[in-house]
């Protein structure tokens, strides 16, 4: 057999003339583990060849063309972008910047605590299964991993999505069938695998990341949901000394304003001696939450997101003695995902804890709720110490500060997630 047939012969169409010429892609055998599914990846543009005919199919990928790559298999990459970046590392100079920005824009992809996106960097396998998860269908409890032999390495706030993409049938754990090496980076083989898979599978894509753009009616905005039709102000108060109570309620979705006070209890011990920059910890919502007029708002078991941005160090042993964390997403029972603003809310460098503080002392009003979220975080500051000193335990409850309005959207799946009490409850408001 001659090197010729030893690898991969693409056939590439060329529209313009009808014909298609085949093209010999020198670095990836024709046994190789990825190839048809580089293959297809190819010849549907996700992915593209590099010096005129190598794939380079164990190099990696960059945060930037993931999103790219990802916004082709869902054809969503044609889109105009409408809305400013807030990545403060995206600018003019930024590699795929239209790319960020759409996947920012249509909530595909989330930046860090930091406000930077980092394009440049390789994406990791978690990175790449929390962002399969944001897209598709699908419940974070519907599979098993825990027979997966490196379970144990995935950190908390990327389990879910790799539990949900397993039931989806959207991941890629090659050589080891029973590995998911998640702290890995993403090849370019994996890649072509991971999008091959999603294309045979759109069927699986949340409706409101399938190519709406090409079919909006008269009564969608530029979101792809329908217009927003006001309906009234509610008033949520779960914490007496919020600086702010209002909940704006559309037809379609419900907005917690800045300076509101919501309950999470924690999943995972905190342990600020033993803190890293980067760590993520979880927290749950222990009920149902309702506006004082009845409205529903988010189920029991509404998971809120932090991760940590800063450690802070004893003066006089120089040891780490706490963390300062900032909440950045939430994600619902069904594993719908959304971004958010808040911080632990906190006084005299303690946290306010739910269960053990019964009058907690009142904390000053303000009326910051009224500016921009930057303005509102920076007029709080005194009141946002680290999250804890020492280490918050399993099940410890604490509140939690929204620095930037929460927008929830309301559907006929998200109004099922109450649990069978709650329901009750509303009926007989």
């Amino acid at each position: 057999m001659n090197n010729f047939c030893k690898f991969l012969v693409i056939a590439i169409t060329m529209i313009s003339i009808g014909a298609a010429n085949a093209l010999e892609i020198i670095d990836v055998r024709k046994d190789y583990w990825a190839g048809q599914e580089i293959v297809r990846a190819i010849q549907n543009g996700y992915i593209g060849i590099v010096d005129g005919n190598k794939f380079n199919p164990e190099g990696t990928m960059t945060r930037s063309e993931f999103v790219c790559s990802l916004l082709k298999v869902i054809r969503r990459q044609n889109e105009t972008v409408t809305k400013n970046t807030t990545f403060k590392d995206v600018n003019n100079l930024t590699p795929n910047k239209k790319c960020v920005m759409l996947s920012e824009q249509i909530r595909m992809a989330f930046g860090y605590p930091d406000k930077t996106f980092k394009p440049s960097e390789a994406i990791n396998h978690n990175e790449t299964m929390s962002m399969i998860a944001n897209i598709t269908n699908g419940y974070y409890n519907a599979a098993d991993i825990t027979g997966f032999a490196d379970y144990n390495q995935i950190p908390l706030w990327a389990k879910r999505p790799y539990i949900k993409n397993v039931a989806n049938g959207l991941y890629v754990n090659h050589p080891d069938a029973m590995k998911f090496t998640p702290k890995n980076k993403l090849t370019r083989a994996e890649a072509a695998v991971l999008f091959d898979k999603i294309a045979a599978n759109l069927d699986k894509v949340k409706e409101e990341y399938k190519d709406l753009y090409d079919n909006l009616s008269d009564d969608e905005d530029d979101t792809g949901f329908n217009k927003s039709q006001f309906l009234s102000e509610n008033t949520l108060n779960l914490a007496p000394f919020a600086t702010n109570n209002k909940v704006q309620i559309y037809d379609n979705k419900k907005i917690i304003e800045a300076g509101n006070i919501l309950i999470g209890t924690a999943l995972n011990p905190v342990k600020a001696r033993n803190d890293l920059v980067g760590h993520e910890y979880v927290f749950s919502a222990p009920n149902d939450v309702y506006t004082e007029q009845g409205t529903f708002l988010y189920p029991k078991g509404t998971e809120f997101y932090a991760r940590v941005e800063k450690i802070g160090y004893s003066a006089w042993r120089s040891k780490p003695e706490r963390s300062r964390v900032i909440f950045h997403k939430y994600s619902l029972p069904n594993g719908e995902t959304y971004d958010m603003a808040a911080v632990p809310f906190t006084k005299n460098d303690k946290v306010i804890y739910v269960n053990n503080t019964k009058n907690p002392k009142k904390i000053k009003n303000l009326t910051s709720f009224k500016l921009s979220q930057k303005e509102y975080m920076i007029a709080c500051a005194h009141q946002m110490a680290p999250l804890i000193e020492y280490d918050i335990k399993n099940n410890k409850t604490i509140y939690i500060l929204i620095t930037g309005d929460m927008v929830i959207p309301q559907s006929e799946e998200y109004m099922n997630l109450r649990t069978k009490k709650s329901i009750l409850e509303e009926d007989d408001i």
